[in-house]
């Protein structure tokens, strides 16, 4: 169950959301980003999902993380790696059903990572959410960690401080979760509520987990 927006995907709305350099996207970290970088356990990369300007993939590299920063959207990896001035990391554009080759190639050499996608899992279809879970299930170490975020059904009313003139789909946390799982997770932790993404007047209801590949 979900709850989804009639508008489309849109390409050109993220090209234009990120050409625009007052766009008001903040460059600090998000409150996703500092509770999940205090339970990165014994990782030996991140990688991001949906990195959009970069805020929370430099984080992540400031604190001296390897980092694989992906994003569909070509104007974000160009505003991305115009701001990145770290060697150990590294940005490229693709959509995450078709990012195995970036993967494989990262993970040489790794035992374990995590994985990163904070308002992600609602900015894309159910299709491309299951060839993303797909990727990950198919080719992350076992133990590595998923780290995500998303909106839940009980904001698809609430204003957004960037309007609703892009994609969302609301999604109901416990299938989520459960969506999760069956893609060879165990959930190791998990939270829905308000409090948990606030950005100035918007206090957004999302839901969070942290799920570890492979079977307790």
């Amino acid at each position: 169950m979900h709850r989804e927006m009639t508008c489309t995907i849109s390409d050109d709305y993220w090209t234009d959301f990120y050409k625009r350099s007052k766009s008001g996207a903040p460059v600090y970290p998000s409150q996703f980003a500092a509770f999940a970088i205090n339970e990165f356990a014994g990782v030996d990369g991140v990688i991001e999902f949906g990195c959009g300007n970069g805020r929370d993939s430099h984080f992540f590299a400031t604190n001296g993380f390897e980092l694989l920063a992906l994003d569909a959207s070509e104007q974000a990896i160009a505003l991305c790696r115009s701001r990145n001035r770290y060697e150990h990391a590294c940005y490229r554009q693709c959509k995450a059903s078709a990012a195995g080759r970036e993967i494989e190639g990262f993970l040489q050499g790794k035992r374990k990572v995590a994985v990163y996608a904070r308002f992600f899992l609602h900015a894309i279809d159910e299709g491309e959410q299951c060839g993303f879970l797909g990727v990950l299930s198919s080719l992350l170490p076992s133990g590595s960690q998923l780290f995500l975020e998303y909106r839940t059904i009980d904001d698809a009313r609430q204003e957004k401080e960037f309007g609703n003139d892009h994609y969302r789909r609301y999604l109901e946390h416990r299938e989520t979760l459960a969506t999760i799982e069956a893609a060879g997770f165990s959930i190791a932790y998990e939270v829905e509520g308000r409090g948990l993404a606030k950005y100035k007047d918007e206090d957004a209801r999302v839901g969070r987990c942290v799920a570890i590949r492979g079977r307790p």
